[in-house]
């Protein structure tokens, strides 16, 4: 395949230098093009694996994604108290009663 695109390259060059004309060059890379063998390939079918299916978060996944979330809200709420009140114990019992109100929640959601 290389030898094939020096030659059509080759012949580029002369076309441009003006050795041939349009009518030889077409003739010249016609013939060239039809000089190369065609190769017949047998492909193998390759199996392709399914996408997984979308599935529902297990209970574990959401207890796991409560638990994170019940964290981050008493975070929040921790750096906002600090910020507004500057009372570490006002801090904390203010975030411990906004988690206990989302667990009582959180069990309310899945005894339903």
């Amino acid at each position: 395949m290389t030898a094939i695109l020096k030659d059509l390259r080759e012949l580029d060059a002369r076309l441009a230098r003006g050795d041939i004309n349009d009518v030889e060059y077409t003739a010249q890379r016609a013939a060239l093009i039809d000089s190369v063998d065609v190769v017949e390939t047998e492909f193998v079918p390759v199996d392709i694996p399914e996408r997984p299916r979308d599935r529902e978060l297990s209970s574990t996944m959401t207890w796991g994604f409560g638990l994170v979330l019940c964290l981050g809200i008493i975070g929040v709420c921790l750096c906002f108290a600090l910020l507004f009140f500057g009372d570490i114990n006002l801090a904390l019992t203010l975030g411990v009663t906004i988690l206990a109100a989302l667990t009582v929640a959180l069990f309310r959601s899945l005894e339903e």
